[in-house]
């Protein structure tokens, strides 16, 4: 638990607790309380060193680009032990990702010069920089590990990601949370790694590129599961965001269970936050959460930071009937008219998947509606109401793209609701 005297921690003592943790989960054994409550203590001791930096992060990243989305996150206990356990050479003091911030910018420029400032500014132990050559994954970002002003024996780690490279991000470990795969961590497989890489320079693809897309989606029907998901979540975590979004907070706990549904709670102070999330801890749960705390927070930038938590982000499904659009238009790929009709019709009901999603949310968006105790002007339900209105819009583009693809059942529906 949090209260108000400092945790002080020395680094050889949180080593011996990283060791002693490390032979415990080795031996397949439940790791004691008192490690546990010391290793509690050691990640909350960073609050202060976030502290002091995160102010300047944050005001530069508002310079470079003022739709910046700026995070920050202590670790979850849960990574921690994974991460002794996956890297048995690593000492737990010198562990770099306790404290993280992460920046997310709109462009890569913006993310350059924003690199250079930090780089500037702070005192840069390290830097993993995969933005010229990505990973061999895909993985396109930068990390600045940065020495604490408070502490020189401790590392923050800064995050610098394009929306595009960080959606990619999400996704392998949206890929993760369907199908309980551990590919974020190293595990292997094949078709999954595949299609990671093949999203991550999905605006370089070739035709054959986007045909092994669609032919790994075919067997693993990730488009379905992804639909699926979205779907279960996308109104519930809407009316989480309705109620919440009025208090104007800026520390949330995200959850997805086991289930894969999930919940977003809001809180005024990081104390409280914390001691919620330590709670939801010992009470093991058997669910993924996460504290963070986002800078003007809004349905659009939190789904964007937290895309493989909140699992409502329709992005990912548009790129399907692109991909497919442009199988159709090869002539090269379609050797038959059965193959011509059996493309059409994906697309069709890929298309019409996304509608029944919207059609759903609508139903909701209006009772809410209709009751003015949830209505004011632009809050959490205005803003659901612009989403829909676009992404409606998105997909009657797709269809008009080719005109021998019957256009989806509901668009003219969605069209009298829109105008």
């Amino acid at each position: 638990m949090i209260d108000d005297q400092i945790v002080l921690m020395t680094k050889s003592k949180i080593t011996r607790v990283g060791k002693r943790i490390r032979v415990k989960l080795k031996n397949n054994e439940e790791v004691d309380e008192k490690d546990i409550l010391d290793l509690q203590d050691y990640r909350i001791s960073f609050q202060s060193d976030l502290k002091s930096i995160f102010k300047k992060i944050s005001t530069e990243s508002k310079r470079v680009r003022n739709d910046s989305i700026v995070t920050y996150r202590i670790k979850r206990i849960e990574s921690i032990l994974s991460k002794i356990q996956r890297e048995p050479n690593m000492a737990l003091g010198n562990m770099g990702d306790i404290a993280g911030c992460r920046i997310i910018l709109y462009s890569e420029n913006a993310l350059l010069t924003l690199l250079e400032r930090f780089e500037s500014i702070f005192k840069v132990r390290r830097i993993n920089n995969y933005l010229e050559q990505s990973k061999e994954d895909g993985y396109c970002g930068c990390h600045l590990y940065i020495e604490s002003p408070l502490d020189e024996n401790k590392l923050i780690e800064i995050q610098l990601r394009t929306v595009n490279s960080h959606r990619w991000a999400s996704l392998v470990e949206i890929v993760d949370i369907l199908y309980d795969t551990k590919i974020k961590e190293g595990e292997k497989n094949k078709d999954f790694q595949d299609f990671l890489y093949l999203m991550s320079k999905k605006e370089q693809l070739s035709i054959d590129e986007k045909y092994q897309i669609i032919e790994i989606d075919e067997r693993h029907k990730i488009y379905q599961k992804l639909n699926e998901v979205f779907r279960q979540n996308n109104i519930q975590v809407r009316q989480n965001w309705i109620l919440i979004s009025e208090l104007r907070y800026e520390y949330f706990i995200i959850e997805v269970d086991q289930e894969k549904k999930s919940t977003i709670m809001a809180f005024d102070s990081y104390e409280i936050a914390e001691n919620k999330y330590f709670e939801m801890f010992e009470s093991k749960k058997m669910s993924n959460f996460v504290l963070t705390y986002i800078v003007n927070p809004s349905f659009e930038r939190v789904c964007i930071a937290y895309a493989s938590y909140l699992l409502v982000n329709p992005n990912y499904l548009k790129d399907w009937s692109n991909f497919t659009l442009d199988v159709i238009d090869n002539d090269s790929l379609i050797k038959s008219q059965t193959n011509l009709e059996y493309y059409r019709e994906y697309i069709k009901r890929n298309l019409e998947d996304q509608i029944e999603l919207i059609k759903s949310e609508i139903a909701v968006y209006n009772s809410h509606r209709k009751n003015e105790v949830y209505y004011k002007p632009n809050d959490g339900l205005t803003e659901w109401l612009e989403e829909l209105q676009e992404r409606m819009n998105e997909i009657d583009i797709i269809s008009k793209k080719h005109n021998n693809i019957q256009k989806p059942k509901n668009i003219s529906f969605f069209k009298k609701i829109f105008g």
